[in-house]
């Protein structure tokens, strides 16, 4: 784990939210990145919002998410 310093590192084994660049919001635990700041997350899972059917989760499970295809990267707080 080298690139991503010190404001990834202290994200490892945290829930983070990541959302995509098509507008995908990916909640999950993020267990490592690499160099490019590619990203692990575990236990993930995809919120799909819906006007008519309200907050789904759909279970991901293990994800790999490229670095390039993220907008936006944050810390959920569980408190």
């Amino acid at each position: 784990m080298a690139s991503g310093g010190p404001a990834l590192e202290s994200l490892v084994n945290q829930v983070i939210s990541v959302i995509t660049n098509d507008g995908r919001n990916i909640v999950g635990t993020l267990r490592g990145f690499d160099q490019a700041t590619n990203i692990i997350l575990d236990e993930s899972h995809e919120r799909v919002y819906s006007t008519k059917e309200g907050v789904q989760q759909l279970v991901l499970e293990a994800l790999w998410v490229r670095w390039t295809k993220t907008w936006m990267q944050g810390w959920i707080c569980r408190s």
